[in-house]
């Protein structure tokens, strides 16, 4: 696909010929419009239209597969569903279960039974529809990515995403009305949305791509000159990794925003020698409506990267919380955890949280209680504030009725010379109950064997927390945030054969 530019009057013109036509078709408060395209200009123009019309917008994951498209589709009930031509047959083939479809329209060309966009626009006004939209409406349900169960829509209100918008502006260090913005951004997970959200409110430039190259990428950091690049940490260590990373000009780039999970120290540190500019971490949730939960400065990381080995542990940490968060930790009996260094669940007070998840109220009553959001992330705090997630709480391995977080062994496998990345699980074990697998992609031209890793990793963990079994892979499977996704690695890898379990730790 070629390459395409448009303006703020372009984008806006057409959001509101989107609007008219939606509005004219009946379409309003109460109805859902789906979208399942890949990132473009369009999609933008369709978060502002189906806004400007009041109805709610339902941004779908374009890498699902059939069986969790209908999932999606069949929760989120959608009268109209866009769709880009790659996605039409899939869904016209479980058309039959999906009745509360009103019209299916083709982003590109028409078909039997699906209307082209062209057509099905034609005639609507370029003018400001004049429908006053609800701040307390629905405008947006935004799935979580669905890593430990089934994916839940998180409900934003207009209200309570512009109040969080406005914040993360604050939190983004010295972002001001010049800035051009590289990233990923999938529209349909918060990283992504909430990132061209803050861009577009800020009048910003934002470079987007429906894909990710590193190559590419880095030629655009320097043809462009992108101020901000948006990355998960994946990504960033396969674009400072590049054999061709230091070959292009990045004086433009003041800032590298990044989330999802915390950055290898190895990475980070590559991260800085070649790109030579500020980092800020963000730590938040589909939950938290596009607030952040905490940050972590280009100061700390500047400080901590000055700093000695106990400086740069604090580029471990998630920061400290955002403007008005309150952060705590809770242990299982329901008591706050105080110590410093002690581990709990992450429970955070935020301004304006979702309103729930949509028709799941036993969920919602579970996550959100006595305004506390409960994250499910196991964190510690250190003795200035700052916080540390320790892991998932869902991906704790518990062997021998001990705990260990998988991220702590993720750390020390990282920093195996042989190993590129690294993911950590917990498998049945007849004797422990569970056992520690890790699941390695080794760097190109580079070996190492399954003892040689447990050796390494008993030699920096206490004993009990090494893997009893290593196996070797091509590639991790990732949610659309960048994370690795743990449900699909535990159906990857989750069985193990026999192997002596009566080890002394």
């Amino acid at each position: 696909m070629g390459e395409e530019r448009f303006t703020y009057r372009q984008i806006n013109g057409e959001s509101n010929r989107m609007a008219n036509a939606l509005i004219r078709d009946g379409v309003g408060e109460g109805f859902r419009v789906a979208v399942l395209e890949k990132t473009s200009a369009r999609s933008i123009e369709m978060i502002f239209g189906v806004a400007k019309s009041g109805a709610t917008l339902v941004m779908i994951n374009n890498l699902l597969r059939p069986r969790e498209l209908e999932f999606i589709l069949q929760d989120c009930e959608p009268s109209f569903l866009f769709l880009g031509e790659d996605f039409i047959d899939p869904v016209l083939f479980m058309r039959e279960r999906l009745p509360f479809i009103q019209r299916y329209i083709s982003l590109g060309e028409g078909r039997d039974g699906v209307l082209s966009f062209s057509q099905w626009i034609e005639g609507a006004s370029r003018q400001n529809p004049e429908k006053r939209v609800k701040e307390d409406s629905i405008f947006n349900l935004l799935y979580t990515a669905g890593t430990t169960g089934v994916p839940k829509a998180a409900i934003y209100t207009h209200n309570r995403f512009w109040q969080n918008l406005l914040s993360t502006v604050i939190d983004t260090s010295g972002m001001g009305y010049d800035d051009i913005w590289l990233g990923p951004v999938p529209l349909y997970h918060i990283g992504g949305f909430a990132t061209v959200m803050r861009a577009l409110l800020m009048s910003n430039t934002i470079i987007l791509r429906d894909s990710f190259d590193p190559r590419a990428f880095l030629q655009t950091l320097e043809k462009e000159k992108v101020t901000i690049l948006y990355a998960y940490p994946t990504m960033i260590h396969a674009l400072v990794h590049h054999p061709e990373a230091k070959e292009f000009d990045y004086s433009s780039l003041r800032l590298v925003v990044y989330g999802g999970s915390a950055m290898p120290l190895a990475t980070l540190e590559k991260a800085f020698e070649v790109f030579r500019c500020d980092f800020l971490q963000r730590y938040g949730a589909t939950e938290c409506c596009g607030s952040g939960i905490s940050v972590l400065s280009p100061r700390d990381h500047r400080q901590a990267m000055e700093g000695g080995d106990k400086s740069k542990r604090r580029l471990s940490s998630a920061g400290r919380p955002t403007l008005g968060t309150v952060v705590k930790l809770m242990n299982g009996e329901g008591g706050e955890v105080t110590q410093p260094g002690s581990v709990g669940e992450i429970v955070v007070r935020l301004n304006a949280p979702m309103e729930g998840y949509w028709r799941r109220p036993e969920d919602t009553s579970e996550t959100l209680r006595d305004g506390w959001f409960y994250t499910g992330d196991i964190g510690m705090m250190d003795e200035e504030g700052y916080l540390y997630i320790v892991d998932r709480k869902k991906d704790m391995v518990i062997s021998g009725a001990r705990n260990i977080y998988p991220r702590e062994v993720e750390e020390v496998l990282h920093s195996h010379p042989s190993v590129l990345e690294a993911a950590v699980i917990g498998v049945p074990d007849e004797y422990w109950g569970e056992s520690v697998k890790a699941i390695l992609v080794l760097r190109p031209g580079r070996e190492a064997s399954e003892g040689e890793i447990i050796a390494f990793c008993k030699e920096n963990l206490a004993s009990y927390k090494k893997p009893r079994f290593v196996e070797f892979v091509s590639s991790l499977p990732k949610n659309p945030g960048g994370k690795i996704d743990k449900k699909e690695l535990k159906r990857l890898y989750g069985r193990v054969g026999k192997k002596e379990s009566f080890e002394i730790y």
